[in-house]
């Protein structure tokens, strides 16, 4: 069900968007700190779960395409230190070693410039998803449903994949050092000792995120007993854990080096101007739970 999607490399800066399929780049700012985190729109709003029970949310959403970079991280915690602590590797790489308070904190201030002011309580770490800032947007860590859905569901066809990579095929994983030919970032053989950059990290989603299979760890909300979900495998897991039907979770304060998030919206994005709308067109003219293995 899907066949492998490829990315497709057209970029444009033109008002902070992104022009690969309906991509969007949010451009964030708060004091004089800037942020740029791509997204992806989730419709098909109401969809039908799998049979595993996930996948099925009734309203339209967006998702990053990407994990949240560390460069991302840096910029966030240089602005507000008390965001948490400054992670794990650099530049395009992926964040890891980032707790899921951290990431809750992180996401509060993409709302607000504030990290105890958002979709997130702080102090009783109560999750709100009606809060909006004053241009009605919303940052947040999705839910376990607004994952699954943005890495399984196919709307095409409206079935799911058992894989995030837009296939039902076991994906090819990392199986030597420097494997450049890969699917998805995870142990097929060899471990490598570092996360790969968020916009080379494998096949996209029929939805066209990348990297929800391996690379790192994800954070979701869902909450089991004290513990919060996580999704997708790592660079450091087998195969199987990239499984539609494989569900993991762990303390929300661990940090672990393979250990990351993606951000996901609410709000309604305003439409770029001419300027931005000529350059996107010449651009279109040019181109079972478990605590996670550790």
């Amino acid at each position: 069900m899907g066949g492998t999607w490829r990315m497709l490399a057209l970029t444009v800066v033109a008002a902070g968007w992104l022009a690969v399929s309906g991509a969007r780049g949010d451009l964030i700012t708060h004091s004089g700190t800037a942020v740029t985190m791509d997204f992806v729109s989730i419709g098909s709003a109401g969809n039908l779960a799998d049979d595993t029970g996930y996948g099925s949310v009734g309203y339209d959403y967006r998702i990053g395409t990407y994990e949240v970079s560390a460069a991302q991280w840096a910029s966030v915690l240089a602005a507000a230190p008390g965001v948490g602590n400054a992670g794990n590797w650099s530049g395009s790489q992926a964040t890891a070693g980032t707790s899921w308070y951290e990431a809750a904190r992180f996401c509060n201030w993409l709302t607000t410039g504030n990290t105890a002011l958002g979709v997130y309580n702080t102090t009783s770490w109560t999750v709100n998803r009606s809060y909006r800032n004053a241009e009605g947007m919303a940052y947040f860590i999705p839910t376990e449903d607004e994952w699954y859905k943005a890495a399984y569901y196919n709307p095409s066809d409206s079935t799911y994949n058992d894989y995030p990579t837009g296939s039902n095929s076991v994906p090819d994983g990392i199986d030597f050092a420097g494997d450049t030919a890969f699917d998805a970032v995870f142990w097929d053989g060899y471990t490598q000792s570092q996360p790969r950059a968020v916009t080379d990290a494998g096949d996209l989603s029929p939805f066209l995120t990348m990297g929800q299979g391996g690379n790192v760890w994800e954070w979701n909300e869902t909450v089991i007993g004290g513990n919060r979900g996580l999704s997708g495998g790592s660079l450091a897991n087998p195969g199987f854990t990239l499984r539609a039907d494989f569900h993991a979770y762990d303390d929300p304060a661990l940090e672990y080096s393979a250990l990351g998030f993606r951000v996901a919206s609410f709000g309604v994005v305003p439409e770029p101007g001419s300027l931005g709308l000529l350059l996107l067109g010449l651009a279109g003219m040019v181109a079972r739970r478990r605590r996670v293995v550790r």
